[in-house]
């Protein structure tokens, strides 16, 4: 329908309509006809089309992860980036049971996540600065983070394969992560396994070598499926 119709269908000012019609016109989530008219835009297509495309991702992953939260007796997840979050995509809850609520669905701050570390793996400066929010670098009010330190862990897990955070997000609570990536290197999502920062002295060896047998084994199947 023409801008009119839909600005009487919905009850709403005209000219906040046109504002809106233009924004999404612009970013081609809407597409107009010759006579006026808008339509659901090309863009969407590309946005449905992507939706198979991470929900076979989690299809794939969640053996994987399941048998690996098993045989560590951690809590392992499947993160991705969501709305410059970090969200839970699948979770195998393991042994514990947690002081913290991780819960699948639920998203957390970039800065305060080892997996965060590899979801922000090529996104320029000046782009995380306008897209993380500044209260993102804080926990109960505290700065726990800065954009250059966390822009800093980002290269150095790149170059060490896996990244750690400790006592971020919550106090006493630490995570490992990698990155699944495709055949060009693009990150897709990290696996993590979240533990006691106590645990984490006596047990990163074997979490990492762990996560590197259950990461190849999800890319190893990605690669095929695509």
């Amino acid at each position: 329908m023409v801008v009119n119709e839909l600005a009487a269908a919905m009850g709403a000012p005209r000219s906040t309509i046109y504002h809106m019609t233009k924004i999404l016109l612009d970013r081609s989530i809407l597409d107009s006809y010759s006579d006026g008219r808008v339509f659901l835009g090309r863009k969407l297509f590309l946005y449905g089309s992507s939706v198979p495309e991470q929900y076979s991702l989690i299809e794939l992953s969640k053996p994987f992860i399941d048998e690996l939260a098993e045989r560590l007796g951690e809590r392992v997840e499947l993160n991705g980036l969501v709305d410059w979050k970090q969200s839970i995509l699948c979770v195998a809850p393991g042994k514990r049971s947690y002081f913290f609520p991780l819960n699948q669905g639920a998203s957390y701050p970039l800065p305060l996540t080892s997996s965060g570390r590899f979801l922000i793996d090529g996104v320029d400066e000046e782009t995380l600065r306008n897209r993380i929010p500044d209260e993102d670098y804080l926990r109960h009010g505290t700065h726990m983070m800065t954009l250059e330190r966390f822009m800093q862990e980002s290269q150095e897990a790149k170059v060490r394969g896996y990244s750690v955070a400790s006592d971020l997000l919550e106090t006493h609570l630490s995570s490992i992560s990698m990155p699944i990536t495709d055949a060009n290197g693009v990150v897709l999502a990290t696996i993590g396994v979240a533990f006691p920062t106590g645990e984490l002295e006596p047990s990163e060896e074997r979490f990492v070598g762990a996560l590197e047998q259950t990461v190849a084994q999800v890319r190893q199947k990605v690669l095929i499926a695509s």
